[in-house]
């Protein structure tokens, strides 16, 4: 693969959040470098509306929209169903290009009009389910149930809690360095830490939207060429496997952890290389291909949040910015 197309250190510390340079490799394949585009959140909802509560009585409707790419949208889509009566949430997903609209059976609140109305706002929806407060409920409690050893499920890839808690350390651990102890104590180190959690849940849904995708086509990479990947790696650093270990744990994780994403970053990046990229020679036809492909695979995924605190986190991650005017 073209050297410019690598997952580079610089790109690795945005998602790890001003790790160590040493951790970058880790999992260079889920950032590109500045060649390479970078895979948009999966997940951008509205970072202004309340928690809903699924046992009084509200039911959702879940939209298909079409031509959604910002904030922007979602402000319009949202101003297009504010004349409804008995609308309590509305959350928008522009990875998958889905709405979920909660809204109290028995306001008057026709499912069927709330669609026209996003239509007519320029954004073409139709509908895909429409859930009772019954059902609500019992994705509620599965999720309940699900929370204690996982986080989010994408398209049925199981995030781990442990793994989101690894990197949740590791990062205050950075920032506690650099900034002190007591950060995390102060109202800003608060804001931080949620800013954080919201940031590194992108990054595992990101992932995990790849390795289903890894998974499902059956690509592999044995084990005797993840062994050459680590061992060029340790030597282009002039660093021996003891001291890359030390490293390592300096920065708060735990080396088998590190070891196995990084045989993932191998793994994804092989599989971009020969199976997305294939038959692309120069760069904008590589950044085309990929950012074609990636925006077609998270139109198919389904994200699924168990935590619900941290999918409040992720949702106050969306985009403060805009490519289209508010209507």
């Amino acid at each position: 693969m073209d050297n410019g197309f690598l997952f580079s250190k610089k790109m690795w510390a945005l998602i790890m959040v001003l790790l160590v340079v040493l951790m970058a490799a880790a999992a260079f394949a889920l950032q590109f470098s500045g060649e390479k585009t970078e895979p948009p959140p999966v997940i951008d909802r509205n970072d202004t509306a309340k928690p809903v509560n699924p046992g009084t009585g509200l039911s959702k409707a879940v939209f298909k929209v079409g031509n959604m790419s910002c904030s922007g949208c979602i402000s319009t889509i949202k101003g297009a169903l504010a004349g409804f009566q008995g609308i309590e949430d509305v959350l928008v997903d522009l990875g998958s290009g889905t709405a979920e609209v909660y809204f109290r059976q028995g306001s008057g609140t026709e499912v069927a009009a709330m669609a026209k109305a996003i239509t007519d706002s320029g954004y073409p929806a139709s509908i895909v389910k429409v859930f009772s407060a019954e059902e609500i409920q019992k994705e509620r409690t599965l999720a309940a149930s699900k929370s204690q050893y996982y986080i989010a499920s994408v398209s049925g890839y199981d995030i781990a809690r442990a793994d989101f808690d690894m990197e949740m350390n590791a990062a205050r651990k950075q920032y506690q360095k650099d900034y002190g102890a007591d950060l995390f104590n102060t109202p800003k180190g608060q804001a931080l830490e949620q800013r954080l959690q919201g940031q590194i849940l992108s990054r595992l849904i990101n992932q995990g939207t790849l390795l289903q995708e890894v998974n499902r086509s059956g690509f592999k990479v044995d084990d005797k060429t993840l062994e050459s990947e680590l061992k060029a790696y340790i030597e282009k650093n002039g660093k021996s496997e003891r001291a890359l270990e030390q490293a390592v744990r300096e920065a708060g994780y735990n080396y088998d952890y590190f070891k196995k994403r990084f045989e993932t970053g191998v793994l994804i990046d092989r599989f971009v290389d020969e199976k997305v990229l294939a038959g692309a020679k120069t760069p904008d036809q590589k950044q085309r291909a990929f950012a074609d492909w990636y925006r077609n695979v998270t139109t198919l995924t389904k994200v699924v949040y168990y935590d619900k605190d941290l999918e409040r986190s992720i949702r106050q991650q969306a985009s403060s910015g805009s490519c289209c005017p508010v209507k």
